[in-house]
Formats: structure tokens, sequence, C-alpha cells
């Protein structure tokens, strides 16, 4: 990473949403795709299950007059609480495609992460590790999960065509990220499509290679994992809420959709990430 790189200021997804769109190269389809392909690794490597959650909730597939979407979620326990894939297209054509893989808290292997979005000739990827310990004090987590992925997290940001640092679009998604999120704006081409889905593919690919081995924690540490994967939770609930909402999706619809991706369980994360 460069130290003392200041990125140039990238609007995000949701004031993006709201302003008449560039022409783009790349569609909904193209981001679905990739993020399909990386569902399929994890579905090769976990028995998914998929659940009709979205459907109880009415927004499997859901429309307004400001927004549109769909959302897709499947149970992969023990190991996996909630795995969901969803696509929102804003009035002006804008696309926000997400794909996520809860771990369970019997283990605590980072929870996988990843956006793609498109917009105002934009192609922007966010790729994390969610971290699900305090990382100041276990080194040995921050080196397994972390230190020891930098140099590909390098590689990836030098070879990404044209690429800039991209900001995270809230509080709420700023609190939830490691120390080693890739978040790129490029400039929508074939070539950078093609450097996003190599690198979802790769970060999934080695995401799927941590579990060989993977230990459940004791009962002790299963009750911290929880409480720290709630306050998680919330964060992603209030995240996905309030990006709708400024788009122009009306309250209770976000809420729904927002309930959908972060899965079943959070009921009670309605109302705020306090």
């Amino acid at each position: 990473m460069c130290v003392g790189f200041v990125a140039p200021r990238v609007v995000p997804f949701r004031q993006r949403a709201l302003a008449h769109a560039a022409p783009m190269m790349s569609s909904a389809i193209d981001l679905a795709a990739v993020q399909t392909a990386c569902l399929a690794k994890i579905e090769a490597a976990f028995p998914l299950n998929a659940r009709d959650f979205a459907a109880s909730l009415d927004c499997a597939s859901w429309s307004s007059g400001a927004a549109s979407g769909e959302v897709v979620g499947f149970a992969g326990e023990p190991k996996l609480g909630w795995v969901s894939r969803s696509v929102t297209t804003a009035k002006s054509g804008a696309v926000h495609a997400e794909l996520t893989a809860w771990v369970a808290p019997a283990f605590d292997l980072p929870h996988l992460y990843q956006t793609l979005s498109l917009a105002d000739g934009r192609l922007s990827l966010t790729l994390d590790s969610v971290s699900r310990v305090d990382l100041t004090s276990d080194a040995q987590y921050l080196e397994q999960y972390y230190l020891s992925t930098l140099p590909w997290y390098e590689g990836i940001r030098a070879s990404a065509p044209g690429a800039t640092d991209a900001p995270p679009p809230d509080v709420f998604m700023r609190l939830l990220r490691s120390p080693m999120v890739l978040s790129l704006s490029l400039s929508d081409s074939p070539e950078s499509l093609a450097a996003v889905t190599r690198a979802c593919e790769e970060a999934t690919e080695r995401w799927v290679g941590w579990w060989q081995g993977a230990k459940e924690v004791n009962r002790m540490k299963v009750g911290a994992l929880f409480v720290r994967d709630t306050k998680q939770h919330r964060m992603r609930f209030q995240s996905h809420t309030d990006v709708l909402k400024a788009i122009g999706v009306d309250s209770e619809l976000a809420e729904r959709v927002a309930q959908a991706i972060v899965g079943p369980g959070d009921e009670q994360y309605v109302g705020g990430a306090s």
C-alpha cells in the first residue's frame, strides 16, 4: 500500500445513482455473472441450501419508482451462517452487485465481502475479508489472514488499469473494513472488467482455501464471536437501508431488502445500528 497517497474524490454509489448516468460498456448482467461464478466456487466447497427468506419478505425480486433488484440467499450450516447475492439497479442505470458469505460463530475465519458497482463510466470494486477478532491483540490472526495477503493485494492494485482508491459510502462500512480491504474505482472497459473478475475469483478461491483444516473454536470464543457478528450485522443492515433510501427507495421496502441481504435471524436489527 502507498503511504501518503491521497485518493481523488470518488462520488459514492448513492449519489452517482441520482445523477444522469454516462454510457456504460459493462452491464448488470456482467457484474452478476462475476459474482455468480464466485458463488459457484463457494457452493462447490460448502453444502449450501437455497432459502426463500427474501421471498418471505416479498423482495426476492423487487421494484420501486427509484430502483429495482433481486436477492438470493443460502444457508450453509454449520460453517456458514448466511450467504447472499444481490443486485440493485437504480433508475439512472447505476448498478450495485454484492456477494457475502457470513461465517457462523463456531468458526473464526473472516467473513467474505465483495461488491461491484457501475455508474458514470466507472467500475468500482470492493473486496474484503472482514475480521472476526481485535487485530491489535491477535498477531497470529493478523499474519494468517492479512499480512500474508499483502503481495496479492498490491499486485491487483498495480495491475488494475487506471485504478484509483475508492472510499466507502458511509461510516458503517468504514467500521466493518479490515486493514487489507481492496477498494478501487476503474474506467469502465473490457480490461477493467477482466481485472475485477480476476480479483473476485482469486479472493474467493483464497477464502475457500482458508477453510482447509479449520477447526471449531471453544465455547467461550463462540459467545464473543456471536456478539461481534451481531454488531457487524447491525451495521450492514443500517448501511444497506441508508443507501437504498438515499436513491429514493421508500423506508419500508429499503428495510425489507436490507434484511433479506443480511439474512434471517436479524429482524432485531431493524431500527438502527445502536
